[in-house]
């Protein structure tokens, strides 16, 4: 395994809970087709039910740990020697399900388990091609300070050279990120962070602000991308332009360039640096092959870290990155054929 550098990832773990229902379960539950929201009060009977659908399936998910799997399904990696995971779960059913199917795949798994709440869940509600997410975040937002000092979560971060976080860690303790992105520091790795989400950028800006400067890999959407620009002052729409200024102009304390990535669905894909940038074209899939486009943006970054991993050059991560969102886009949730066709 020395040919690759170890990837840690952290967020927040939620069991993907799927199933085909009607239309009378949207409507019983006040989920819009398409959409994606946190669970109100109202709707907390909707995983019970979910379980009982005949098609019931289960998916480890949540943000990172899609891209943990899918970078050591692209890194073909032995076990538990590539990817770790860390996040906050409970002993109970759906967590043993989680965890044993992260581990299943190849993934390390260093959870936190937690007596104040449920493992965290996501309802995904399937209606033909349109999904709906409904996520309980529960035990996910548990994560303790006791758990990122334990000895398993720091030889992870010891063992570790490429330090991926989620936007969506950014809600829980921004003390647990900087200390992740310290760890990166010390070690001389980079330190590697997803937008994730509008409202990241939006209302979580002081926290996000706190970790800019550490940030040595910054991934997102156009969307997010945006949202980045009209936070930032900056009088532009053009994607590539946005990433070139976030290269060169957030604040930063490391002694790399800083690389920027921004993935704009079907349209290419940018990169930017502060003295280099470029476009990667995404391949098309056929409108008829695409059945669930929302572990997209997960599998790209994973695809990008598990070729990042092997010191390949960012044009070809950005291809691989592409090919893996391509793959995940084809399949029901973040799941996959046993190999890829492509090696990084």
């Amino acid at each position: 395994m020395s040919k690759f550098q170890r990837l840690y990832v952290q967020c927040n773990p939620l069991l993907d809970i799927s199933a085909s229902v009607d239309d009378a379960f949207f409507v019983k539950y006040h989920v819009s087709k398409a959409s994606a929201a946190l669970a109100s009060e109202e709707q907390m009977g909707i995983y019970a039910d979910l379980e009982q659908q005949p098609n019931v399936a289960y998916v480890p998910g949540g943000s990172g740990l899609n891209t943990a799997r899918v970078a050591q399904w692209i890194a073909q990696a032995p076990k538990g020697e590539f990817v770790s995971y860390v996040g906050c779960v409970a002993k109970d059913k759906h967590g043993d399900v989680l965890r044993d199917a992260a581990e299943k795949d190849g993934v390390h798994m260093e959870l936190e388990y937690t007596t104040k709440a449920p493992t965290g869940t996501c309802a995904v509600c399937i209606s033909g091609k349109e999904r709906s997410l409904v996520a309980n975040l529960a035990a996910a937002n548990c994560l303790s300070a006791a758990h990122m000092q334990s000895a398993g979560v720091r030889q992870c971060l010891a063992d570790a050279k490429l330090f991926y976080l989620t936007g969506f860690t950014l809600t829980i303790d921004v003390a647990y990120v900087v200390q992740v992105a310290e760890a990166a520091r010390a070690a001389g790795g980079l330190f590697i962070m997803n937008l994730s989400a509008p409202f990241i950028i939006q209302f979580f800006t002081d926290n996000l602000n706190k970790v800019l400067p550490y940030v040595d890999v910054l991934f997102s959407n156009d969307d997010e991308a945006k949202v980045l620009a009209k936070t930032f002052g900056w009088d532009t729409a053009d994607v590539l332009q946005i990433a070139q200024r976030a290269a060169a102009e957030l604040p930063y304390n490391g002694t790399k360039e800083r690389l920027v990535v921004f993935t704009q669905g079907v349209a290419d894909t940018v990169y930017a640096t502060r003295s280099n940038s470029g476009r990667v074209p995404v391949a098309p899939v056929a409108a008829e092959k695409i059945v669930d486009t929302n572990g997209a943006g997960d599998s790209f970054v994973g695809g990008f870290l598990a070729a990042y991993a092997l010191g390949k050059d960012v044009p070809r991560c950005c291809e691989v990155g592409n090919y893996a969102a391509g793959v995940i886009i084809q399949h029901d949730g973040c799941t996959y054929p046993a190999k890829p066709d492509i090696t990084p």
